[in-house]
C-alpha cells in the first residue's frame, strides 16, 4: 500500500482515519481531501493511488454521486464508503456503484482497520448489521423487505442462474452478488437459494 486518500470534510473524522490508516499502512501516503474535487485533483496527481476513503456527504456533491463521479475518472481504485448512514439501501446501492466495502462511522476502531486489511486483500467490506434480519420480535424470519437490487438479484436466483450468470446479467461483481445473496437470505428468513421460491410463495412476494 503506496497512497491512500481520504476524502472528508470533517476534519477530526479525516484525522482519526487517517491515524488508522497510517497505522495499518506504515509505508503508505496519506492525503486528506474535504470535497470532491479536491479529492480528484489529488488523485489526479498521486501516483499509484492505492485506496480512496470517501465521506458520501461532500459540500460539493452529496450521495451515490459522489462514488460514481470518482470512480468515473478512477475506475480501477478501490473506495470505501465512510459515512453515518447505515441505512441498508444506501449501503447495497453504494455497493452496487462499485464501493469495495461500506464502514459506517460508528464502528470502533479494530472494525475499521479490519475492514480495511480486508478491502486490501482484495476483499469486499459489508457492515455485519446490514446483513442481519430486522425483526425487533425475535421471530426466525426477517421482515421481507428488499430492496430493488435485490429483488433483481432475487427474480434470477429463483430462475437457477448462478452469482456469475447474474452478476453478467445485472453488470455487477460477483462479489456484490454474494452480498446481496445474504441481505436476501436475512430479509426472507432463509438460509440457501433452495428456500427464496417457497419464502416468497409463503410470503405473497411478486417480484413482477
Amino acid at each position: 500500500m503506496k497512497n491512500v486518500l481520504i476524502v472528508d470534510d470533517h476534519p477530526m473524522v479525516a484525522e482519526i482515519m487517517g491515524t488508522l490508516a497510517r497505522t495499518l499502512f506504515p509505508d503508505a501516503k496519506v492525503e486528506t481531501a474535504n470535497a470532491l474535487a479536491q479529492a480528484i485533483d489529488c488523485a489526479r496527481t498521486a501516483e499509484n493511488l492505492d485506496l480512496v476513503l470517501l465521506e458520501l456527504r461532500l459540500p460539493d456533491c452529496a450521495g451515490i454521486t459522489a462514488l460514481t463521479r470518482f470512480r468515473e475518472s478512477f475506475p480501477a481504485v478501490p473506495m470505501v464508503v465512510v459515512s453515518a448512514t447505515e441505512d441498508r439501501a444506501v449501503v447495497m446501492e453504494a455497493l452496487d456503484a462499485g464501493a469495495a466495502g461500506y464502514i459506517p462511522k460508528t464502528s470502533s476502531a479494530p472494525v475499521v482497520m479490519a475492514a480495511l486489511r480486508l478491502v486490501a486483500a482484495g476483499g469486499t467490506y459489508v457492515p455485519p448489521q446490514v446483513l442481519q434480519a430486522k425483526d425487533p420480535g425475535g421471530a426466525h424470519e426477517g421482515d421481507g423487505e428488499l430492496t430493488e437490487r435485490e429483488r433483481d438479484v432475487l427474480r434470477l436466483m429463483v430462475k437457477g442462474l448462478g452469482n456469475k450468470e447474474i452478476a453478467r446479467g445485472l453488470h455487477i461483481a460477483p462479489d456484490t452478488v454474494k452480498n446481496h445473496a445474504r441481505a436476501i437470505y436475512a430479509a426472507l428468513g432463509i438460509a440457501s437459494r433452495a428456500d427464496a421460491a417457497r419464502a416468497l410463495e409463503r410470503r405473497g412476494i411478486k417480484l413482477g
